[in-house]
């Protein structure tokens, strides 16, 4: 008597954003910021989506000891909540979302591409929301955010 197990394939659901995190591009965040960033501060992840496996990474491999995320997914909130993280509901657009991440010392910016991103297409940078050049205004700009802005690029066809 044998059992198979097989596992299925999900593609991401064309109604939610699409998260393209996994454990390589996370490694190499934590890369970035350890050359960055010595000694560990605090982080805050800007659309984090689930970011269970950020805020491990980073407080084993960089001793970060203050981890934030903030996202537009109620959903998204509620389940990293339920995990322990401190996460915010909130639009990365909006000042008064934005204001509880300016004493991070590091803050990660990593748009879902685009709120009705499928996954499956490339993207100019003019096409992800919400917009570097939206965001990079208001945090930098009229926030004043002295901290490390790390901007994660998206992989495009322009």
């Amino acid at each position: 008597f044998v059992t198979i197990m097989s596992s299925l394939y999900h593609l991401p659901d064309s109604t939610r954003p699409f998260a393209r995190t996994n454990i390589q591009t996370i490694q190499q965040r934590a890369e970035i910021m350890a050359k960055l960033l010595p000694g560990g501060q605090s982080v805050g992840e800007i659309c984090c989506g689930d970011c269970q496996m950020q805020a491990q990474i980073y407080r084993a491999q960089l001793g970060v000891q203050d981890y934030r995320g903030l996202d537009i997914s109620a959903e998204v909130v509620t389940f990293n909540r339920a995990h322990g993280l401190d996460c915010r509901q909130g639009d990365a657009l909006s000042a008064n979302a934005m204001r509880p991440f300016l004493d991070c010392g590091a803050i990660f910016f990593g748009p879902p591409l685009s709120v009705a991103c499928d996954g499956h297409r490339l993207l100019t940078s003019d096409q992800v929301r919400p917009a570097y050049r939206d965001f990079v205004s208001l945090l930098p700009g009229e926030l004043g955010y002295q901290g490390t802005l790390i901007c994660i690029g998206i992989r495009g066809t322009a």
